[in-house]
């Protein structure tokens, strides 16, 4: 893990409650939190864009 990637990092401050369930929900799904979060936005601005279209 870790090696060159072409992605830009992105910091965010979140309460520890939401670390600890982000974190026992990337365990639940084999990923890590950076995976997950990166999901969560990726989804976030497509629904975003769909409704800035209209």
């Amino acid at each position: 893990m870790g090696g060159k990637t072409e992605l830009d990092r992105v910091v965010a401050y979140v309460p520890p409650e939401w670390k600890q369930e982000l974190e026992n929900w990337a365990d639940a799904e084999e990923r890590s939190v950076s995976w997950l979060v990166a999901k969560l936005i990726d989804k976030a601005l497509k629904e975003r864009r769909v409704r800035v279209e209209d």
